[in-house]
């Protein structure tokens, strides 16, 4: 009887267990937010792969998993971005190449002056060397890239045309601070002029700057056209936007999680490039129908004036023929 007795006192003991256990398994996986710090305005291709991707891992969770898109800087620009991100602080980002221009100039070569010929290079580059490219960087940076998006050509904005290296001389010309752009517009004659990105709509409107370069898209959306007369199509530097995660935070989600947003933004980042594989053409219409006259300038020299920049730049900053590798795909 004593005996019967302590088995049942045990099997009271075990029972609150037992219903948390089961408290546990219908609770399911957990629910939580991801922030998304984006540097890109809110509008256009480069913020739908965004939107896509919340809808897509949303819908996928049924909501367990909320995303929150922080656009236009709002937690900051790239580098903020990019800290955030590589400490764990930031879950998820969008930015250019903030992580290779900090703590990976090596590989940087891809989006410098006259590397990538045109739209299809690009893709080319982005689903071969550049898959390898972004697995070595997030090596040292401890950030995973899990898409990317076109952000076009580099064009040319001025208040006088641009066709070859003489309409250069005494322009200053705002670039961002990168000592391979800056070698390169002068060799081509310019001013070069470091101003940041939110400055540089005011530095056009009073004159601070002659010129400037950014994708169509940005200058549409930034409304340079409001200050400058001239689109020159120079499509010297082939830009991308890339969707990444902090691998610090990364490792701390479920298997099943992990495989949710690496597809997520794969899938978000192709439909987006299927929907407008050419963005540029898209806002040069854009800039035309708001006033700006179209120049074709005279490539050819400019990308001989370049080459002798770049060709010191492959000795001391990127890896040694890297430069001609991705030329040659």
């Amino acid at each position: 009887m004593k005996k019967l007795a302590l088995l049942f006192i045990i099997a009271l003991l075990a029972l609150p267990s037992v219903f948390a256990q089961g408290e546990k398994e219908a609770s399911g996986p957990k629910s939580y937010t991801v922030n998304v710090a984006s540097a890109f305005a809110p509008e256009g291709p480069i913020h739908d792969v965004i939107v896509n991707f919340k809808n897509q891992v949303e819908k996928e969770t049924n909501g367990r998993v909320k995303v929150v898109i922080h656009a236009s800087g709002s937690l900051g620009g790239e580098r903020e971005i990019v800290e955030g991100l590589s400490a764990g602080t930031i879950e998820m980002g969008a930015q250019g190449i903030m992580d290779l221009t900090l703590y990976a100039p090596q590989f940087t070569v891809f989006e410098e002056p006259f590397v990538i010929r045109d739209l299809d290079h690009l893709n080319k580059f982005w689903n071969t060397i550049g898959v390898d490219l972004n697995n070595q960087a997030g090596e040292k940076t401890g950030i995973i890239t899990a898409g990317y998006a076109i952000r076009g050509a580099r064009m040319i904005t001025a208040n006088s045309p641009i066709k070859s290296s003489a309409d250069f001389k005494g322009l200053k010309f705002r670039l961002p601070s990168l000592p391979v752009r800056i070698k390169v517009f002068e060799a081509m004659g310019a001013i070069p002029t470091v101003v940041d990105f939110p400055e540089v709509y005011m530095a056009l409107k009073t004159g601070t700057i002659d010129a400037q370069e950014n994708p169509p898209e940005t200058i549409y959306s930034y409304k340079y056209y409001e200050a400058q007369k001239y689109l020159i199509l120079s499509r010297h530097v082939w830009s991308t936007a890339r969707y990444q995660m902090s691998k610090k935070w990364f490792d701390t989600l479920t298997v099943e999680d992990q495989a949710l947003f690496t597809k997520a933004w794969a899938d978000a980042s192709a439909k987006v490039r299927a929907a407008v594989p050419d963005p540029d053409s898209v806002y040069i219409k854009k800039l035309q129908e708001a006033g700006m006259t179209i120049i074709e300038p005279n490539m050819d020299e400019f990308r001989r004036l370049a080459e002798p920049v770049m060709a010191g730049f492959d000795k001391s900053m990127w890896l040694p023929g890297l430069r001609q590798q991705i030329m040659a795909l």
